[in-house]
């Protein structure tokens, strides 16, 4: 029989070992990630869906497998989704990056940031209103983990929903955009309370998906007021620069886009740091007058690191606080009706409010949003 204090001794080692172990920042190898297809058990729950469309009928999965459609779109509810039936949400549409697209619509497309990086984790930990370095794993620096928090302290997050799909990748997206904007977005609007007007509805993505949503958000700015990126790569997509530039006119006549830029340090695909493309890109945004947020995070490589940790909470905590700026300018969410906040518009009332600093400005041709009321 073992003496009690040998028994205390030997726990006292095994948590000590686990708590040098839990310290250390862990970057997990894409096969371990990729082979993860169960949902987390989370607060924000997920809703797998498919989507109808004439644009794919088939497509491409690993090993070169044709998959039939309709493809799983997975869409990450707000906390209280079913309890506050009031309430409207802006959403997030994320793009994922190649390694989604080489494991196909079945088998990586929108597993990629439901299960993949962890998005509805990332929405559990916002909510919550306190960060702690088990939030990222560790990965994220003392001074970072500080600024997070005080966001958090002083802007609280506010729920969205995010919408994460199949992305074929490709620099040529027109196909693409026709499913996404024609087929995806309206089932979106139809079947889930969301405000279907640009100023609640934003595009994001990671390495590869993040030059996409830069592009696709150009071209169509009458969809899109919000766009972002994460380790955005602009090096396999350099013709990004080009398509925004030459969209300009028309990002202006929409009422402008806000753009928010993330990258690591140690990001290979890091162009912002050296000067390099997305250097250039950001400058161009801010010299056409849009705002623009950038931030360089200390911690991980490219890759589910960062969309998992910094560059993931970063993103979903800046869209949220865009949303919040519009639903507060147009009392919407804002414990009233939406036949008061119509009538009140109608009188001019309330023909005087206008976004916050930073946001994309609200149409001024329109009494109402179109399809809201």
């Amino acid at each position: 029989m073992r003496k009690p204090y040998l028994i205390v001794a030997s726990m006292l080692v095994v948590a000590a070992v686990a708590c040098f172990a839990y310290a250390a920042p862990k970057e997990e190898p894409w096969a371990e990630i990729e082979a993860r297809t169960k949902f987390l058990r989370t607060k924000h729950y997920i809703e797998s869906v498919r989507v109808h469309s004439d644009v794919f009928k088939s497509a491409k999965a690993k090993a070169g497998v044709d998959v039939p459609g309709p493809f799983p779109v997975h869409v990450i509810l707000p906390e209280d989704y079913e309890k506050n039936v009031n309430r409207r949400y802006g959403v997030v549409y994320l793009l994922g990056g190649k390694s989604g697209w080489d494991n196909g619509p079945e088998l990586g497309g929108a597993t990629y940031w439901s299960v993949w990086c962890k998005t509805p984790l990332t929405m559990d930990n916002l909510k919550s209103g306190q960060l702690t370095p088990a939030s990222f794993q560790e990965n994220v620096s003392d001074q970072e983990l500080r600024v997070f928090n005080q966001w958090l302290q002083n802007d609280p997050y506010d729920d969205v929903i995010a919408v994460t799909v199949w992305n074929p990748g490709g620099g040529n997206t027109a196909r693409y955009e026709d499913y996404l904007i024609g087929e995806v977005i309206p089932f979106i609007d139809a079947h889930y309370r969301t405000v279907p007007n640009r100023l609640f509805r934003a595009i994001d993505g990671a390495c590869a998906g993040a030059a996409q949503a830069i592009m696709i958000s150009a071209r169509r700015p009458d969809i899109f007021a919000y766009a972002g990126g994460q380790q955005t790569d602009l090096g396999s997509y350099p013709m990004t620069n080009d398509t925004w530039r030459a969209n300009l006119s028309r990002i202006r006549k929409a009422g402008g886009i806000s753009y928010n830029i993330n990258t690591n340090v140690r990001d290979g695909c890091n162009s912002y740091s050296n000067g390099g493309r997305l250097y250039e890109l950001v400058q161009d945004m801010k010299a056409a007058g849009l705002p623009v947020e950038v931030n360089v995070f200390q911690s991980c490589g490219h890759g589910y690191c960062a969309y998992r940790y910094p560059n993931g909470h970063q993103a979903l905590y800046w869209f949220s606080k865009q949303f919040k700026k519009n639903f507060m300018a147009l009392g919407i969410n804002q414990n009233k009706s939406p036949q008061r906040a119509s009538s009140e518009k109608e009188s001019g009332q309330r023909d005087s409010v206008r976004p916050p600093e930073g946001a994309a400005a609200i149409p001024a041709q329109s009494k109402r949003l179109q399809g809201l009321w």
